[in-house]
């Protein structure tokens, strides 16, 4: 009961952090356009997939943060209510999957707001570091989740460049970098395992 409570408390944090940035994006004017627009373009913050919306509304993205945020309270929800049976290594929670969502998404669009310039006093600046807010409520899992999808992400990559050479030492080359790979991601579906075990056992 202690841990449900401490992981609301902190779904509530999280959903406020939300509000917050929400309230944040309600200043935005045309002042801001050239920023905003320059921002949305940094692949390392809106990379494929992370956003359905794919305009230069920044009131877009966050109303689809919001609905993300609602998706994962509604999960955790029902995981509070029914405890789930442990998934397989190679299957993520749909829990861990939205957190992983939210926590990238409101780190993309703070990376946008934070460039644009308010006048001082207007609003209270956003943590930068949100990775902060994860942490406290998946701890150690969260990271090894995060670590997991990128290395899915990196299969993912090579194989889509394995399917586009042609030129055999190029091609047996990245076969050898996607073997490295996944030989990387079983070691963390490993330690993930043994977190995972572990926990349940405390």
């Amino acid at each position: 009961m202690a841990t449900i409570n401490r992981q609301q408390q902190q779904l509530n944090q999280l959903a406020q952090r939300v509000q917050q940035l929400s309230a944040l994006s309600k200043q935005v004017n045309s002042n801001h356009t050239a920023t905003i627009n320059y921002k949305l373009r940094d692949r390392a913050l809106f990379y494929p997939g992370l956003f359905i919306n794919k305009n230069h509304d920044i009131h877009q993205y966050v109303a689809e943060l919001e609905k993300s945020m609602i998706r994962l309270q509604h999960c955790f929800d029902k995981s509070f209510d029914k405890p789930s049976i442990s998934s397989s290594n190679d299957t993520l929670s749909i829990e861990q999957v939205l957190l992983e969502k939210v926590a990238h998404q409101f780190r993309a669009i703070n990376g946008v707001l934070q460039q644009c310039h308010f006048r001082r006093g207007e609003v209270k600046e956003e943590p930068k570091n949100y990775d902060v807010i994860a942490k406290k409520l998946l701890q150690k899992s969260h990271y090894l989740y995060q670590k997991l999808a990128q290395q899915i992400d990196y299969e993912r990559r090579l194989q889509a460049i394995i399917d586009q050479q042609r030129e055999p030492l190029q091609l047996q080359q990245t076969k050898q970098r996607l073997q490295r790979c996944q030989v990387a991601t079983a070691k963390v579906r490993q330690q993930l395992q043994r977190y995972e075990q572990k926990k349940d056992l405390s």
